[in-house]
This record gives structure tokens, C-alpha cells and sequence, in this order.
């Protein structure tokens, strides 16, 4: 910053601002050009330099140093003119811009630009901020008629994969789209019966000769589409509408079952949502694909990592075992040698299994794994709603802030969104964690379905390919831990 002895009515203060001390070619506003253009507009109009005050900042920072600086000087001075380039050197948005302008116009100083009309752009501004907030106005409208409508059974949208939209006169109703549904008999197949997973499956339907949407093009399935396809709760028949945005609550998803003509059954849908949650559990396709009966099922349990299946060879002839992943990263990770050959595992583990065709047992059991998931879970609930509260009292706290001017509106909502975001995480959460606890307390429905899983499974179990047998495995045991000596836990889902 300069200053001169002499202060006269016709002072000015000149102020520039870059993004960083490189910042050039952006509407020429280095700032040697906003220094020259800063001289040479006091020249042309007869004002006296006597300040300058520059902030190296982002636009979009109220706090800058020089500009409060620069308020104070003009104030204790009795400057009348403030000269900028730009007025966008003021901030990034019309608001901020117009709020610094009014500012200092309230305390008798002009603000003059070097390099542009003020009377129209200030126009502009005022236009821009108005269009601003009534865009974000008609956002919500928007949004509130369209979860209204949701409400009624209304599908907006595009036909969702499997069907076809039908005018009935002045209605219209959802039928089937023949080969569309097909296609998703066939995905449900792959996905439940032969445990493949998003590309496997994919590449599948693209060798039948099964395409995307005719209406958009007909292109072959990717992993992704069917992402979204095999999770989208109209193969069930119902419209869920806000389940893609990124709803702060649950009370923002509406689902209305019955809209659509069912591809899958209630039953057949939860099979394939199971399926595709576990299989998310393990993102190696080899886990599933493997020859290894227990591969994604098996636990080291001193250390709690993965029993990994391998093959090798060993005097001359090939051994396949498992062992800790664990232990073979790091011997800190897990000291012990945890390994087993594979079909005596194997073996133990289904026959330990086959103790739970008696639903008095099974109940025991999930007895005591559900107050050890209890206290876990319940502990961690008392986090989340703790740290719930704190959020609300900050937000809270910021708005008394902002009232009395500690801080700017743009500061008040840079914090909110990071609360809302934080806010929105914890929320499901607490949801997800509710739910757990609520369902851990009564176990009767899984104590009576277990031991029919047990035996059916056992049943079948010689006649099965291995990938069908593990698929079915899964949906019965989330994890067996084994520990070194051959002692056996296992874990329901």
C-alpha cells in the first residue's frame, strides 16, 4: 500500500485483487494492468491517487485483509472515490458484488470502474441476482410438484427398462415390454442362480443378442446400466421417486408400489437385492468365481482378515489350502500361520454347519452374537446422535453469528452445506443402525428359517457346482471364523 501527504476531495483509493499472484489473461487483470488502468483513470477525470490496496485472495473470500484495510482508510481519510477495473474484482457472485457496492456507497464514497459502464452493469447485476433467486425458487416448485405426483403413481420419467408406457384414451397404464423383460428374467437368473456379477452378466445378455432400450438407441449393456436397471424397485412394480438424488432424509424418497406390472416377484427381488449386496461385500469377481467353497465366507479369527483359497504344487503334487491373508502381508498384521488344506476345512466347516438344523441352537446363538452387536451398535448410535445434536446447535449458533454480523451470509452458507452434507451421511446412518438393532431383537422369524436354509443346503449340496454352492452359502453365513487349532465360529446373516 502507497499513501500520499495530502488528502483532497477528489481523493481515490484504487483496489485490485488477482486469484494468485500468476493470474493472468482473465479479462486482462494482472495486476500491473489494474495499477496502469487504476493511473490512468485518475488522470483522465481529474481524481488524486493516494492509496492502493491489493489482496492476492479468491473472489469468493470475504475476508479479505486489504478490503477491510481499504474500508477503514476510505472512512478515516474522508476519501470520495473508489476505482476499480472490474467490478468483479468486488467478488464472483452478483450478490456479493452489489452487497460491496452498497456498502460503500452508504458511506459517501463513489465507486467507479476503469473499464466499464457501472450503470449497466450494475443493471445486469441486479438482474442476474433476481433471475438467481427465482431460479432456485422455481427448483423447488419443480421439485415439490414432481414428489407430489410421485406420490399419486406418477411416472414422469422415461419408460423404465422392462416397460412400455400405454394411451388409453384420455389414461394411461404400464404394460410389460416383452423382450425387455426378458432380458431381466435372464439378468435375475445369472445374477441369483449362477452368482455373476455386473460385467459377467453384461456380457452375457450382449451374446444373446439382449440390447438396451430400442426407444434410446438399442446400444449393449454396460456394467453400470445394469447398475441401475437390477436395482430399480420397478422390477417389483413400484415407482420410487428421489431414490438417485442426494436426499438429506428418507422422508424425501417416495416409493408407491403396484405402479407397474411386477417382473419379479417380492420375493424373487429380495433374492436378487441379497445377492447383489453381497456380492458388493467382495469387489474381487475372483471371490465368487473361485473353486474355493469358502472363499469371501472364511475368517482368520485371531486377526479377522480373509482365508484366502490357493493352489500350488508340493512334492510333485498340487495342494490347495487355505490361508491368512493376513499373516502372509505382515506377520505384524497377524502372527499367527493360519492354514488348512482346503477340503478338510471345507468339511469341518459343513459339518460344524449341520448343527444348526435345530432352531433352539440357532437361537442360542444368534443370543449371543446379537448382544455383542448390541453393545457395538448401540455404542455407535450414541456417536451419531451425539454428534447430530452438535451439528444442529451449530447451525444454530452461525445463524445468531450471522444476525449480529460476526459473519457473512456467503461464510453462513459455506458452513451450512458442509453440515447439511455431514448431516445427510450421519442421518442414514442412524437409519441403517436403528433398523440393525430393532431387527437383532427379534430373531424368532431367522431362529425358525435357518435350520430349513441348514438342511436344504446340505441336502443339495453334493449335487452342486461349486459357484451354485457358494452362492447359496452366502445367503446362510455372512462369515466362519476359523482360528488355528480348528476351533469354529460361525456367523448368521
Amino acid at each position: 500500500m502507497s499513501t500520499a501527504t495530502a488528502v483532497k476531495s477528489s481523493a481515490a483509493v484504487g483496489y485490485f485483487r488477482v486469484s494468485t499472484m500468476n493470474q493472468a489473461g482473465e479479462r486482462h487483470v494482472s495486476l500491473e494492468t489494474q495499477e496502469a488502468s487504476f493511473h490512468a483513470y485518475c488522470n483522465t477525470n481529474h481524481l488524486t491517487p493516494i492509496a492502493t490496496f491489493t489482496d492476492v485472495q479468491s473472489g469468493r473470500r470475504d475476508d479479505r485483509i486489504q478490503y477491510q484495510a481499504m474500508l477503514r482508510y476510505v472512512v478515516e481519510h474522508d476519501v470520495g472515490h473508489v476505482v476499480v477495473l472490474f467490478l468483479d474484482r468486488f467478488g464472483r457472485n452478483p450478490r456479493e458484488i452489489l452487497r460491496r457496492y452498497w456498502e460503500l456507497e452508504e458511506r459517501g464514497i463513489t465507486v467507479e470502474s476503469a473499464n466499464e459502464d457501472l450503470k449497466e452493469e450494475l443493471l445486469l447485476l441486479v438482474r442476474a441476482g433476481i433471475a438467481g433467486a427465482e431460479s432456485r425458487r422455481t427448483s423447488e416448485r419443480v421439485k415439490a410438484a414432481s414428489f407430489k405426483a410421485a406420490a399419486k403413481g406418477r411416472h414422469m420419467s422415461r419408460p423404465p427398462y422392462g416397460y412400455r408406457q400405454v394411451k388409453d384414451g384420455d389414461s394411461v397404464h404400464w404394460e410389460q415390454e416383452p423382450q425387455e423383460a426378458e432380458a431381466i428374467r435372464r439378468a435375475y437368473q445369472l445374477s441369483v442362480e449362477e452368482n455373476l456379477g455386473y460385467m459377467a452378466i453384461a456380457n452375457e445378455l450382449n451374446r444373446l443378442g439382449y440390447r438396451g432400450k430400442a426407444k434410446f438407441g438399442s446400444k449393449p449393456f454396460a456394467p453400470g446400466t445394469l447398475v441401475h436397471i437390477l436395482k430399480n424397485p420397478t422390477l417389483r412394480g413400484a415407482l420410487a421417486y428421489g431414490r438417485t438424488q442426494k436426499a438429506s432424509t428418507q422422508a424425501e424418497v417416495v416409493i408407491v408400489e403396484g405402479v407397474f406390472p411386477a417382473i419379479l416377484s417380492m420375493e424373487e427381488w429380495e433374492r436378487l437385492q441379497q445377492r447383489l449386496d453381497i456380492r458388493s461385500e467382495h469387489r474381487r469377481g475372483r471371490t465368487h468365481l473361485s473353486a474355493f467353497l469358502l472363499g469371501g465366507i472364511a475368517r482368520c479369527g485371531h486377526c479377522g482378515g480373509a482365508l484366502v483359497g490357493t493352489s500350488r504344487m508340493r512334492g510333485g503334487k498340487r495342494s490347495a489350502e487355505y490361508y491368512c491373508r493376513n499373516h502372509k502381508r505382515a506377520k505384524v498384521l497377524c502372527p499367527y500361520n493360519n492354514g488348512h488344506m482346503s477340503h478338510k476345512l471345507e468339511a469341518t466347516v459343513l459339518e460344524f454347519l449341520g448343527r444348526y438344523d435345530d432352531p433352539a441352537q440357532v437361537r442360542e446363538l444368534l443370543q449371543v452374537q446379537d448382544t455383542q452387536a448390541d453393545t457395538r451398535q448401540e455404542q455407535e448410535l450414541a456417536r451419531v446422535t451425539t454428534r447430530l445434536k452438535e451439528l444442529e446447535t451449530g447451525m444454530l449458533n452461525d445463524l445468531d453469528r450471522l444476525d449480529r454480523n460476526i459473519i457473512t451470509e456467503a461464510e453462513y452458507t459455506k458452513r451450512a452445506e458442509v453440515r447439511r452434507l455431514e448431516q445427510a451421511a450421519l442421518q442414514a446412518r442412524k437409519g441403517e443402525l436403528e433398523a440393525s438393532i430393532a431387527a437383532q431383537r427379534d430373531r424368532e422369524a431367522q431362529a425358525k428359517a435357518v435350520p430349513v436354509k441348514v438342511r436344504s443346503f446340505l441336502e443339495d449340496f453334493q449335487g452342486m457346482e461349486v459357484t451354485r454352492a457358494k452362492a447359496v452359502l452366502q445367503t446362510i453365513l455372512k462369515a466362519a471364523h476359523v482360528w488355528k487349532d480348528g476351533r469354529i465360529e460361525v456367523e448368521f446373516r
